[in-house]
Protein backbone atom coordinates (compact mmCIF):
# COMPACT_ATOMS: atom_id res chain seq x y z
CA UNK A 1 0.00 0.00 0.00
CA UNK A 2 1.40 3.51 -0.86
CA UNK A 3 1.92 5.79 2.03
CA UNK A 4 -0.73 8.60 1.42
CA UNK A 5 0.17 10.72 4.59
CA UNK A 6 3.42 12.08 6.29
CA UNK A 7 3.12 13.74 10.10
CA UNK A 8 4.72 16.67 11.30
CA UNK A 9 5.47 17.11 14.84
CA UNK A 10 2.46 19.16 15.35
CA UNK A 11 0.11 16.58 14.29
CA UNK A 12 1.71 14.07 16.31
CA UNK A 13 1.49 16.65 19.03
CA UNK A 14 -2.40 17.36 18.67
CA UNK A 15 -2.77 13.35 18.28
CA UNK A 16 -1.02 12.05 21.05
CA UNK A 17 -1.97 14.69 23.10
CA UNK A 18 -5.92 14.03 22.93
CA UNK A 19 -6.93 17.23 21.41
CA UNK A 20 -9.71 17.87 19.32
CA UNK A 21 -7.52 18.90 16.39
CA UNK A 22 -6.08 15.63 17.16
CA UNK A 23 -8.95 13.44 16.97
CA UNK A 24 -9.26 14.76 13.29
CA UNK A 25 -6.74 12.52 12.05
CA UNK A 26 -7.20 9.65 14.39
CA UNK A 27 -8.62 7.79 11.31
CA UNK A 28 -5.47 8.31 9.48
CA UNK A 29 -3.07 7.76 11.72
CA UNK A 30 -5.02 4.37 13.30
CA UNK A 31 -5.87 2.97 10.04
CA UNK A 32 -3.23 4.26 6.99
CA UNK A 33 0.42 3.99 6.43
CA UNK A 34 2.16 6.44 7.72
CA UNK A 35 5.80 8.49 7.96
CA UNK A 36 7.56 11.19 9.39
CA UNK A 37 10.23 12.76 9.30
CA UNK A 38 13.42 11.98 11.91
CA UNK A 39 13.18 15.87 12.21
CA UNK A 40 9.64 15.88 13.39
CA UNK A 41 10.94 13.25 16.36
CA UNK A 42 13.60 15.71 16.91
CA UNK A 43 10.88 18.69 16.93
CA UNK A 44 8.50 16.29 19.54
CA UNK A 45 11.44 15.46 21.59
CA UNK A 46 12.40 18.97 22.10
CA UNK A 47 8.82 20.34 22.74
CA UNK A 48 7.53 17.18 25.30
CA UNK A 49 11.02 18.35 27.31
CA UNK A 50 10.02 22.01 27.57
CA UNK A 51 6.39 20.42 28.54
CA UNK A 52 7.51 18.13 31.03
CA UNK A 53 5.52 15.55 28.31
CA UNK A 54 6.35 11.51 28.33
CA UNK A 55 8.07 11.29 25.13
CA UNK A 56 9.90 8.07 25.07
CA UNK A 57 5.95 6.85 25.62
CA UNK A 58 5.01 8.78 22.41
CA UNK A 59 8.28 8.14 20.38
CA UNK A 60 7.53 4.11 20.87
CA UNK A 61 4.11 4.66 19.42
CA UNK A 62 4.58 6.64 16.75
CA UNK A 63 7.67 3.62 16.52
CA UNK A 64 4.73 1.44 16.16
CA UNK A 65 2.32 3.18 13.89
CA UNK A 66 4.75 5.62 11.12
CA UNK A 67 7.83 4.92 8.90
CA UNK A 68 10.40 7.40 10.29
CA UNK A 69 12.02 9.12 6.87
CA UNK A 70 15.87 9.43 7.33
CA UNK A 71 17.02 13.50 5.88
CA UNK A 72 18.56 12.42 2.60
CA UNK A 73 20.89 15.42 0.64
CA UNK A 74 17.83 16.05 -1.92
CA UNK A 75 15.20 17.10 1.16
CA UNK A 76 18.08 19.08 2.46
CA UNK A 77 18.53 21.28 -0.54
CA UNK A 78 14.92 21.29 -1.12
CA UNK A 79 13.79 22.70 2.05
CA UNK A 80 15.82 25.99 2.09
CA UNK A 81 14.22 26.88 -1.40
CA UNK A 82 10.77 25.98 0.10
CA UNK A 83 11.46 28.09 3.42
CA UNK A 84 13.07 31.13 1.15
CA UNK A 85 9.59 31.05 -0.92
CA UNK A 86 7.47 30.51 2.03
CA UNK A 87 8.78 33.19 4.02
CA UNK A 88 7.86 35.77 1.31
CA UNK A 89 4.00 35.61 2.90
CA UNK A 90 4.71 33.42 5.98
CA UNK A 91 7.46 35.16 7.91
CA UNK A 92 7.77 32.47 10.56
CA UNK A 93 8.03 29.10 7.97
CA UNK A 94 10.87 27.61 9.39
CA UNK A 95 14.09 25.53 7.89
CA UNK A 96 12.32 22.24 9.63
CA UNK A 97 8.84 23.22 7.54
CA UNK A 98 10.44 23.37 4.79
CA UNK A 99 12.02 19.88 6.08
CA UNK A 100 8.45 18.86 6.00
CA UNK A 101 6.86 20.10 3.28
CA UNK A 102 9.98 18.65 0.62
CA UNK A 103 9.91 15.37 2.33
CA UNK A 104 5.78 14.88 1.81
CA UNK A 105 6.42 16.05 -1.93
CA UNK A 106 9.35 13.67 -2.54
CA UNK A 107 7.13 10.57 -1.21
CA UNK A 108 4.21 12.36 -3.36
CA UNK A 109 2.08 12.46 -0.26
CA UNK A 110 -0.28 14.54 2.02
CA UNK A 111 1.60 17.07 4.48
CA UNK A 112 -0.62 16.57 7.78
CA UNK A 113 0.23 19.77 10.15
CA UNK A 114 -1.54 22.00 13.16
CA UNK A 115 0.82 24.42 11.51
CA UNK A 116 -0.59 27.18 9.97
CA UNK A 117 2.68 28.31 8.16
CA UNK A 118 1.47 25.80 5.76
CA UNK A 119 -1.82 27.34 5.29
CA UNK A 120 -2.67 27.57 1.19
CA UNK A 121 -0.68 25.08 0.10
CA UNK A 122 -1.10 22.26 -2.31
CA UNK A 123 -1.35 18.67 -0.71
CA UNK A 124 -1.63 19.77 2.92
CA UNK A 125 -4.35 18.61 5.35
CA UNK A 126 -4.29 21.55 8.26
CA UNK A 127 -5.98 20.38 11.56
Amino acid sequence: MKTEYVLDSSAWYEYLGGTLKGAKIRKIIEEQEVESSIIAIAELSDKCLREARPFEDYLKFIQQRAAILPLTLHIASESGKLKKERRTTKPTFSLADGIHLATAIERKAILVSADDDFEGLPNILLI
